[in-house]
């Protein structure tokens, strides 16, 4: 709305919002972070694992079949996360359009694909391997980029 996108203010009808200091998920994100600084240094097979069993502890907060489910199970959390995260790649990805970027593809909550003939990534992201950060793949003319490529 500040910035001309909206004609109107959007109604609020509702929210609940907490103090940013009662996360829930706090001492999980800084475990995780911790973990992932260091395995990143090690790579290998001890990357791989970590990869691994975070993704199964974030997909037991909305596992797909109902045998599945954990004590965990909660899928209001789940939608949470994804919906902050879609956000949040939304948002980075729209201001590098602003700021003249190509944007050719924005998938799931983990890719953006840009044109850059330069072969130089949008400053509005982080380069990095870090928590917040994202990877820069460049791909040859005629190369086709896979899906889900990690």
């Amino acid at each position: 709305m500040r910035e001309g996108h909206l004609a109107t203010a959007p109604a609020i009808h509702d929210s609940w919002t907490g103090k940013a200091n009662e996360s829930l998920f706090k001492p999980f994100y800084e475990a995780t972070r911790k973990a992932r600084t260091e395995l990143v240094q090690i790579g290998g097979d001890p990357y791989k694992a970590y990869k691994t069993r975070l993704s199964i502890a974030l997909r037991l907060l909305w596992p797909k079949r109902t045998e599945q489910r954990s004590p965990f199970w909660r899928p209001d959390w789940r939608m949470s996360m994804v919906a902050e995260a879609s956000v949040r790649h939304w948002s980075v990805a729209f201001r590098a359009v602003q700021q003249g970027h190509q944007l050719l593809a924005l998938r799931n909550v983990d890719a953006a694909v840009f044109w850059s003939p330069d072969g130089t990534a949008p400053d509005t992201y982080r380069i990095g391997t870090g928590f917040g950060e994202v990877k820069a793949k460049f791909i040859q003319p005629g190369e086709i980029i896979p899906e889900g490529d990690d």
